[in-house]
């Protein structure tokens, strides 16, 4: 009986373990450092939709969100410089992350369409990662000019970017 309680109790201790070590795993598009400065920087991108990306990155102690977004035609809208991204956390809770800047729409001219893509960059803080680390997004809206562009986010990818802004955080 005694046997049988500690081969239990090392089995349990090996699952949480495993459980653990497996938790903490982050996979990152790139972690590196400045060869000159030696500060260090790591970024990593979850998938909203094929199309719009959210990046999580960090440099130093400084920290900001990439955002791409590719749709057909030739738009003309800019980001503005404090235009949010809302994010609606699973416990209800709204978050807003503002453009750092003005960015500019790129167009590309395929056989079949135009495609315009827009690469912007927001301010986070580490308080707002912390939110959206501990309670995946389950909708997001974005504002360009007078244009909104919203999703509603399954279940399955509010918890890959809730992990990624867990990873950015270590």
């Amino acid at each position: 009986m005694k046997k049988t309680t500690q081969i239990l109790s090392l089995g349990i201790l090996f699952l949480f373990a495993t459980l653990s070590l497996s938790a903490q795993k982050c996979k990152f598009d790139y972690n590196k450092k400045d060869p000159i400065t030696g500060e260090a920087s790591k970024g990593n991108t979850a998938a909203i939709a094929r199309y719009w990306k959210l990046g999580f990155n960090r440099t130093g102690d400084n920290y900001h969100v990439g955002m791409y977004l590719a749709y057909i035609g030739n738009l003309r809208e800019r980001i503005q410089k404090g235009d949010p991204i809302m994010l609606k956390l699973s416990n209800g809770e709204i978050v807003t992350i503002n453009a750092q800047d003005e960015f500019l729409p790129t167009q590309q001219a395929t056989t079949t369409a135009i495609y315009s893509q827009y690469l912007g960059k927001y301010d986070i803080d580490t308080i707002t990662l912390q939110k959206i680390a501990e309670n995946p997004p389950t909708f997001i809206r974005m504002n360009i000019e007078s244009k909104v562009y919203e999703k509603e986010i399954n279940s399955k990818t509010g918890k890959q970017i809730a992990q990624a802004a867990r990873c950015i955080l270590q």
